[in-house]
């Protein structure tokens, strides 16, 4: 019976884990031993019943082996799906995380162009638009300075900022530690290599960032356009790489800004210049002269209003014609314009009059300013059409506070003067002083 138990055991373990031909010839020899050693038992039933076990017990365990193998392959093959499926949830979740990711910087960057966009908005000149991208420009860039380059007129400024230490872009001029070689507003050489390389460029470049080298500053630059036309250009230093876009969107938005300001000066000019002589109107000047006497008054600082008229004008209108008078008057204004500075007013006041106010300037000063521009238009010659002709004038001067408080009571003191200058004879300065 020993051989049969050792035989049948090594079927059972084949039907366990071995391959199912070792389970076939191990039950075959199961049943062999059986029938050879225990072969009188097959005359009683349970002879057949034991043999009947131990050949069908093996095959039941291989069976069940198999059945559990083929489930378990079912289970991997259905976990494989699952980690497939799962993996591929995952991929997606990852892309709609990089999607919502670029979503969120879209919604930054059109975010900040709203805010570029809103409170430019609220400007119509151009230092003021500088001064709002500076209160901008700390949520958007990290740069060291910050320059705009106006090119909208032929006299070419500059508008300079510079970080602090602590991350504030302020405008040049309104903190001590901004360095003083910033203060000017002429463009310097560097810049000037910036212009040229800006006007060179096609307004449809499709990457319009340019950089220059100068010492250890790297300075980038992007141009504004104005109807096609270079109209201005953004410095900053020390640009990173991954900010040029943001860089490119205000560069965009100030161009905007930038043509809807010069659109506004344009129409301005036309409302407030003088049509024939292209100096201020009357209403335009009053409303300047009256900001400048408050500033002055608030500063304690002096003013000199001056009244000029031309001498015997009416006689050149009837003697040679209004449009010889014309292109007098219009001389004589550009002589007036041309000999004062930036900062002081002028503006024709009516008829063959003009008006002028030098600013921060006291009557000792004005005197020998108004001296020489009556000088210069009396030996200026004037050609009208085939005319050869000279023209003198009269002027009267009033000096702020010393003449009078208000914009009103200067023009009345320097009307009188100029009243008197024509009394005496003409071509001559007359004030309350003199």
């Amino acid at each position: 019976m020993i051989p049969t138990m050792i035989c049948w055991l090594l079927a059972m373990e084949s039907g366990l884990s071995w391959a199912a031909r070792w389970t076939v010839i191990l039950d075959l020899v199961t049943i062999l031993v059986f029938t050879v050693t225990e072969g009188r038992l097959l005359n009683q039933w349970n002879g057949w019943a034991q043999l009947a076990i131990l050949g069908i017990t093996p095959w039941l365990l291989a069976i069940q082996r198999m059945r559990d193998e083929r489930l378990l392959k079912t289970q991997q093959a259905e976990e494989a799906r699952e980690l497939n499926h799962l993996s591929d949830r995952s991929r997606n979740l990852l892309s709609i995380q990089h999607q919502t990711q670029k979503t969120e910087r879209q919604i930054a960057e059109i975010t900040d162009a709203y805010h570029v966009t809103r409170e430019a908005s609220k400007t119509l000149r151009l230092t003021e638009l500088f001064s709002i991208l500076l209160d901008l420009a700390p949520r958007l860039l990290n740069v060291k300075t910050l320059r705009l380059i106006d090119l909208s007129t032929d006299r070419w400024q500059v508008l300079r900022a510079h970080q602090l230490p602590d991350g504030q872009i302020v405008m040049v001029g309104s903190s001590p530690d901004v360095p003083a070689d910033y203060a000017t507003q002429v463009p310097s050489q560097t810049e000037r290599v910036i212009i040229q390389e800006a006007a060179s460029m096609d307004h449809g470049y499709r990457d319009p960032i340019g950089w220059i080298q100068e010492g250890d500053s790297r300075f980038s630059w992007t141009p504004l356009w104005w109807n096609r036309q270079l109209s201005g250009v953004l410095v900053v230093e020390s640009l990173a790489e991954s900010q040029k876009k943001v860089l490119l969107m205000i560069a965009n938005q100030l161009s905007l800004q930038l043509s809807r300001i010069l659109l506004y000066q344009q129409v301005e000019s036309l409302a407030v210049t003088d049509a024939l002589t292209g100096l201020f109107v009357r209403r335009y000047f009053v409303e300047r002269a009256k900001e400048e006497l408050a500033r002055a008054q608030h500063h304690d600082l002096p003013a000199t209003l001056v009244m000029v008229d031309l001498d015997h004008f009416k006689q050149k209108n009837d003697t040679y014609g209004h449009l010889v008078g014309d292109i007098v008057l219009t001389e004589v204004a550009q002589l007036l314009q041309r000999n004062l500075r930036e900062v002081d007013l002028i503006a024709r006041y009516g008829g063959e009059e003009f008006i002028l106010l030098l600013v921060e300037t006291t009557l000792d000063q004005a005197v020998p300013v108004a001296e020489r521009l009556r000088q210069i238009i009396e030996l200026h010659p004037i050609r009208a059409y085939d005319e050869l002709l000279s023209q003198t004038v009269s002027l009267g001067i009033a000096g702020f506070p010393r003449d009078g408080q208000t914009l009103e009571a200067l023009i009345e003191k320097a009307d009188e003067a100029l009243y008197a200058a024509k009394k005496a004879g003409r071509n001559r300065l007359m004030g309350s002083h003199l």
